[in-house]
């Protein structure tokens, strides 16, 4: 699902300013800008009626990773195949959120989604601390999870589901000159009204290092990679 929060004059306008901004390598803009701006090009470029622009994926760099001041994410909507870059904005009450430059963010907790703004049918809100505490003891079985989505007409539907938390095996996660071994695990989770499957990684240390989880039905799932913790 496309973002329409921006209409097609004004996101061509805000393209063509930052592009104008960017170019040369006298002004370029810092490493972290950079790395926002290749999220803003990647999210306006289907509104601004113009070619596909380069995503995140293909502007990244191993010194541009290393190099960035903050924290950094790496989020791929899948339904879309767009990859964007988002950093911290604040940590309250241990939730984490993040944005791209758009205004476009997550809500993480112990490294789990559990909200999303700017994505079409958002997730509201999430109970995860049940699957935070399965994923510390190695899996669970009947692990309650309580999703808050955002309907068409901005209404909250809460929806609970059990799901099935277990370990599928060992991956090494590699990107940008950062290689990590990691043990993946599933979350398979039902209600009555149908289910889906979210996966983690995790590293030695308990971190979650790459995530795919589902926004809303309507809007399918994301693949969070922790670039740069």
């Amino acid at each position: 699902m496309t973002l329409t929060r921006w209409s097609r004059p004004f996101a061509a306008l805000l393209l063509a300013a930052l592009a104008a901004c960017s170019g040369g390598t006298e002004n370029a803009p810092p490493a972290n800008d950079k790395l926002l701006f290749a999220a803003l090009q990647s999210r306006f470029a289907g509104l601004a009626g113009e070619e596909p622009a380069a995503d995140a994926r293909e502007v990244l760099t191993p010194a541009m990773v290393a190099g960035s001041p903050t924290p950094l994410l790496l989020v791929v909507v899948q339904e879309t195949d767009i990859g964007l870059t988002m950093v911290p904005r604040a940590v309250k009450l241990g939730t984490e959120q993040w944005r791209d430059i758009s205004g476009g963010g997550l809500f993480r907790r112990n490294g789990i989604l559990v909200g999303t703004r700017g994505f079409g049918f958002d997730l509201h809100t999430a109970d995860v601390a049940p699957l935070a505490a399965a994923l510390r003891a190695g899996g669970g079985e009947d692990v309650e999870r309580v999703n808050r989505y955002i309907d068409g007409q901005n209404q909250i539907v809460a929806v609970q589901f059990l799901c099935s938390v277990r370990p599928v095996g060992q991956e090494r996660l590699s990107y940008f000159g950062v290689n990590i071994d990691t043990t993946v695990y599933e979350e398979d989770c039902v209600s009555d009204g149908g289910g889906f499957v979210n996966r983690y990684w995790l590293d030695a240390g308990g971190t979650v290092r790459r995530s795919v989880e589902l926004i809303a039905p309507e809007s399918g799932s994301l693949d969070v990679i922790v670039l740069k913790v």
